[in-house]
This record gives structure tokens, sequence and C-alpha cells, in this order.
């Protein structure tokens, strides 16, 4: 399955917004760990221009330390819980004022942002340090227990295509794709499924930009790459014509455009060669076959990507054949 490039969920929206000049100030270009913990301390600090400032220095070095992603969750100054039963999580004060800066954002996901005050910077410079702790096995196995998702999932559902709301979305689909970078954990899919984490994937793939859309393909591909995620989606048939009736609209999608997203082709080819491993998929994919993938509509993307080539040969392999035993690696 095909890997979908960093800049594509990451860091690419930023040289889309202005940054206001208290964020643009110069950074030191190699901080230590004592900088780094400083930095840390400082998004509880009461004064704005310190907090925004640590904040913003955090997201730029955050590829650098691995301890990060440990500091941010597990530090007492920034966050503690106990887990008392599932979903009954208590969180220290210190979290609580940090997660504000996402729930104060929610009020202004349902209509235009005109406001000058950076909110939608700063929740998206928030969002690249809860990236940083879903990559890690370790926080990010935390980061479910907690049930933290929920957070996201209505930056994920935002209902109009405001650029500013758009950075969120995006900040909030890299949250959840970086649980699912490979190796991909299948506890993780299995979690994530089991809270409806597909659905929230609809209003990118139906009002979403570009990579908005690229994104949530992204996890979808990644579910399907699994044999829990495979099997979750299709033993229902109603989930399976959900996952199809998307991936078809994100075909239609790419014929409108005057130049075609190879990333978004090559992971929707994957998405119907994962389905496809299935009997019971196979026999929908027969039934409503995805046109598109068999004539000449995207000759050029496919001339040009060798691998999404070899997907789509794969898919037309299995769609011939009979109703078989299933590939060892998706097992019922």
């Amino acid at each position: 399955m095909v890997n979908l490039p960093d800049s594509l969920y990451e860091d690419y929206t930023i040289s889309r917004v202005n940054l206001p000049s208290a964020l643009a100030s110069t950074v030191p270009p190699s901080p230590d760990i004592r900088m780094i913990i400083k930095w840390v301390n400082d998004l509880h600090n009461n004064i704005p221009s310190t907090f925004d400032f640590a904040l913003q220095n955090l997201t730029i070095h955050r590829k650098n330390f691995e301890i990060l992603p440990r500091l941010l969750w597990k530090s007492h100054f920034t966050v503690a819980m106990l887990l008392q039963a599932p979903r009954f999580v208590i969180f220290t004060l210190n979290f609580i004022q940090f997660m504000q800066e996402i729930l104060k954002i929610y009020p202004l996901t349902s209509r235009p942002v005109y406001s000058q005050n950076w909110m939608h910077l700063r929740v998206y410079n928030i969002l690249l340090l809860f990236q940083c702790i879903t990559h890690y096995p370790e926080t990010r196995n935390c980061f479910l227990k907690a049930d933290m998702q929920y957070y996201f999932y209505p930056l994920m559902d935002i209902n109009v295509t405001d650029p500013r709301l758009e950075c969120l979305r995006i900040g909030a689909l890299g949250v959840i794709a970086h649980m699912l970078r490979p190796p991909v954990d299948p506890a993780a899919v299995c979690y994530l499924v089991n809270t409806s984490c597909l659905q929230h994937c609809t209003k990118a793939i139906e009002i979403g930009s570009t990579e908005s859309k690229t994104i949530a393909v992204f996890i979808i591909n990644k579910i399907l790459s699994t044999g829990e995620g495979l099997q979750y989606c299709c033993v229902l048939p109603d989930r399976f014509f959900f996952i199809d009736g998307l991936l078809k609209r994100l075909l239609m999608y790419l014929t409108t455009m005057a130049r075609p997203c190879p990333s978004l082709f090559n992971l929707l080819v994957g998405c119907y060669t994962s389905l496809s491993y299935k009997p019971r998929a196979r026999r929908g994919l027969r039934r409503y076959l995805p046109d598109m993938l068999f004539n000449n509509t995207f000759a050029s993307l496919l001339a040009a990507d060798p691998a999404a080539e070899r997907n789509r040969r794969e898919l037309i392999k299995n769609l011939e054949m009979k109703t078989q035993p299933e590939k060892n690696r998706y097992i019922s």
C-alpha cells in the first residue's frame, strides 16, 4: 500500500496561512533538551505571547526530539489522568487548560472565522503536537485509552469550507492519520473503527480540500490494509456500500480536476484492491464496478505511477477469481 507523504498531512498548510508577527519570531536553530522542557513549561504561561512562542517552537522542532511526546503526555505540568472505567478520564487542571484551546474553537466551526485573534493558528499548532503524540506507540496507546480521539472528530466534521477552518480539519485528520503510519497497529485500527472514525472522514471527502480528501483516504486505506479493518468494513453490506460510495465520489472528483492528484488516486486504487481480497466485497465490486478504473479515464495517472498500475492489475486479477479461499493476510 502507498504511504502518504509527510508533507500532505503535517505542515503544508502553514505555508498557506499568514503567520502573525508574534508567531513569526526568530526561532533558535538548534534547541537543546533544556530549551524543549522550558517551552513545554511555557505552555502554561498566562502571557499569550509566551504561550504562542513556545507552542510555535515546539511544533517546528517536534520531529527532532523523540522525548517530546512523553514530555507532553506524562509530565506532571502537562497531563495526568486516572482511568477509573472505560471512557471515564480525570484530567489535571493544567491539561484542561491546554485542551480548552481546542474546545474554544468548537463554537466557531459552524461558521466562517472572521476574528483576528489567530485562534485557528494556535489550535492548528496544538493539533501538530497531538500528531507528534499519536505517532509514537507509547503515547499513542495512552491517547487511545483516554478516548482522546473524541476531541478531534468534531474538527473533522466541520461543515464549512472557510480556509482557516479547513486547516483545522487537516490538522485533526493528521492526528488520526499519524496513528496509522506504518507499521499499522491492529489495535489502533480496531479502536478507530469501533469509534466511528470512518464516518467522521465523510465531511472531508464531501466538502474538504484535496489535501483533506487525501488524508481521509489515507486513513481508509490503512484501515483496509489490516485484516481487522477489512473485516469490519466488509462484514455488513451497509458498511461496504458506505466505503464504496465514498471511493466512487472521489473517483468522480478526480475527473473534475485539471491536474488530478496522483497521491489521492494511488490511495483510491489501493483501497479497491484491499476490498477485492474479501469474497463478499468482490461480489459487490463485480456488481457495482468502479468503471473509471477499467476504462481510459485515468490512463495518464496509471502510466505515471507503476505502483497504482500494479494495484489495479491485482484488483482485476481478484475480480476475475471465482469463489476461492481468502488470502491469508485477510482472514475473517
